[in-house]
C-alpha cells in the first residue's frame, strides 16, 4: 500500500511540475550557452587587441610629458585692444548675397 501511495505521489508531482522543471532546465542551458559564447567572444577580442597592440609602435602612446605652465593671476591679463570687436555696419553687397542665398538665387 505504501508503494502505491509513493508512486501515485510521484506521478502527480511529475504531472504538475514536469513542464516547469523542463522550462527551468532549458532556461539554464540557454543562459550557460550565452555565457560561454560571451566569454569566448571576449577572449577573442582580447587576443585581437593584443595582436594589434604588438604590431603597433606603442612606445609613444600613453606617455605624457609633464609640462608646467606658468599661470598668471587674472589681474595681469590684458587685451591688446580694449575696444569691443563688434561689427557695426554691414555692407550692402553682403546683405544682398544673403537675401539671394535665402531666396535660392545663388551667384555663379
Amino acid at each position: 500500500m505504501y508503494t502505491i501511495i509513493k508512486y501515485t505521489m510521484r506521478w502527480i508531482s511529475e504531472w504538475l511540475f514536469k513542464e516547469h522543471v523542463e522550462q527551468i532546465v532549458v532556461d539554464k542551458f540557454q543562459e550557460k550557452l550565452l555565457e560561454t559564447y560571451l566569454y569566448t567572444r571576449k577572449q577573442e577580442l582580447q587576443q585581437r587587441i593584443e595582436k594589434v597592440r604588438s604590431t603597433l609602435d606603442t612606445q609613444a602612446h600613453g606617455i605624457h610629458q609633464n609640462k608646467t605652465r606658468e599661470v598668471l593671476p587674472s589681474s595681469e591679463l590684458r587685451r591688446k585692444n580694449e575696444e569691443p570687436r563688434v561689427q557695426t555696419q554691414t555692407s550692402q553687397t553682403g546683405i544682398d548675397d544673403i537675401k539671394a542665398k535665402l531666396l535660392g538665387k545663388m551667384k555663379k
